[in-house]
């Protein structure tokens, strides 16, 4: 039987090819390779603590070519630029193939993808959904008037689809909607339908180059993607990997990711908030701009006849400022907190979750908005039932751990944020009280 499997077969014709191309026709011996499928669908998107990462921007570097722009971590482009290099030699020496195979020039055709731009996009899609199958479905355009309206039922709206529609980056960087490319460790040499195996297994796995190609990836760090030949995946843990990471402050460390997560990555709970706030605004400035006015419906009685009174009613424009006054960090931290144990598919019990979140307010006024957001990222990744590994060496985030783990008592509080704490302002407009999403069992 050959491994057909294509996403056009029913269901069960599927699974049986899928399985037959997993167990056997891809050769478990020999090098290391990485199964993106199966067992490590998050890698390079969460660090050793399980805090979701992304690139930085200062660690991205251009991969040279003919043929496009294409970029990943600055490491990475250049072990990608040695085996280039060893390749080429091996043509020349005639111990690489040159005819009959997709092996023999390396070329690549896709590098890193943004998290900032797909992230954005997906938010669009987010809001327009919003707006077309609930708030325009279920008649509530209407209602809209404020800002305060407009996110009251847009925190309805997510409670209802949280986990399967993240709303924030962490949430959306561990869903099905995040791709391997935006880690910056994955690169492609062809253009090839994933979904395909009966390809993988005739012009890649029994190409002639196809041992001389792993092998020598393997020398230079680079992992074969078992479901996609034609792609590499860069090997933190690899010797020859963390040699190219030397000039960028990698510390060799083999057999472990090294500090690559310190130097290269940026932990996503550190932004998660801002980005909420900033989307929030600006996605209900983008709604007046569509719809500035509300068509409010009123069926009149006079003198025995009914009447359809239609009245435009003008959506109130919201000021930064004033925003940033109704809507203080504590109402944020709080919000966060709830989406992100929906997002994980944590089930408390109402009790249970209350508690959770009044001890994050109260801590919130003593440690500073950095812990505290540091704290709920640990809390959130300890509660969580999907975990990557089972123990979690939680040792740099001590100081932070130990506030919580003594409710708050601990005699060595962690340095003083570096944003402070902002005084409550007077709010012009009372926030709506945050609906708390509906759990089964605790």
């Amino acid at each position: 039987m050959e491994p057909r499997a294509t996403n056009e077969l029913t269901t069960q014709k599927t699974f049986i090819l899928r399985k037959l191309y997993k167990d056997e026709t891809f050769p478990e011996h020999g090098p290391k390779h990485i199964d993106f499928w199966y067992n490590k669908s998050l890698y390079g998107r969460i660090d050793r603590h399980e805090n979701v990462v992304v690139p930085k921007v200062t660690a991205i570097k251009q991969y040279p070519s003919d043929n496009g722009s294409y970029f990943g971590l600055n490491f990475v482009v250049d072990a990608f630029v040695g085996l280039q290099s060893a390749f080429e030699k091996g043509m020349m020496l005639n111990t690489v193939a040159t005819a009959g195979t997709v092996y023999s020039g390396l070329r690549i055709r896709r590098g890193i993808q943004s998290t900032s731009n797909v992230y954005y996009d997906y938010l669009q899609i987010l809001h327009s959904m919003f707006i077309d199958s609930y708030l325009q479905a279920f008649h509530k355009m209407s209602e809209i008037t404020t800002f305060k309206a407009y996110i009251t039922e847009f925190i309805k709206y997510l409670d209802d689809r949280l986990p399967f529609a993240p709303i924030t980056k962490s949430g959306f960087m561990t869903s099905m909607f995040a791709t391997p490319y935006m880690s910056g460790l994955v690169l492609e040499l062809r253009n090839e339908d994933h979904a395909s195996d009966l390809p993988k297994k005739e012009a890649y796995i029994e190409d002639p180059n196809f041992n001389v190609f792993r092998n020598t990836a393997q020398q230079y760090g680079f992992m074969v993607d078992k479901n996609a030949p034609w792609r590499l995946v860069a090997d933190l843990a690899s010797p020859f990997m963390q040699r190219y990471g030397i000039p960028y402050d990698v510390e060799p460390a083999a057999g472990s990711a090294s500090n690559i997560f310190d130097t290269h990555y940026d932990r996503v709970y550190t932004q998660d908030i801002e980005l909420l706030k900033r989307f929030f605004f600006l996605a209900y400035e983008t709604f007046i701009e569509m719809y500035p006015t509300a068509r409010q419906e009123k069926v009149v009685e006079c003198e025995g006849a009914s009447t359809l009174k239609i009245n435009l009613e003008e959506r109130i424009p919201y000021n930064e400022q004033v925003y940033e006054q109704d809507y203080p960090d504590s109402f944020w931290i709080q919000l966060y907190t709830i989406f992100r144990i929906k997002e994980m598919e944590i089930h408390l019990t109402e009790p249970r979750k209350r508690v959770i979140i009044k001890d994050i307010l109260e801590l919130f006024p003593r440690y500073g908005f950095e812990s505290t957001v540091k704290y709920i990222n640990n809390r959130i990744i300890d509660m969580s039932p999907n975990r990557w590994w089972s123990h979690r060496d939680i040792d740099s985030d001590k100081d932070t751990h130990d506030i919580f783990q003594s409710g708050g008592r601990t005699p060595s509080p962690p340095p003083p944020s570096r944003r402070p704490t902002p005084p409550t302002p007077r709010p012009t407009e009372t926030p709506p009280v945050i609906p708390t999403p509906t759990c089964t069992s605790g």
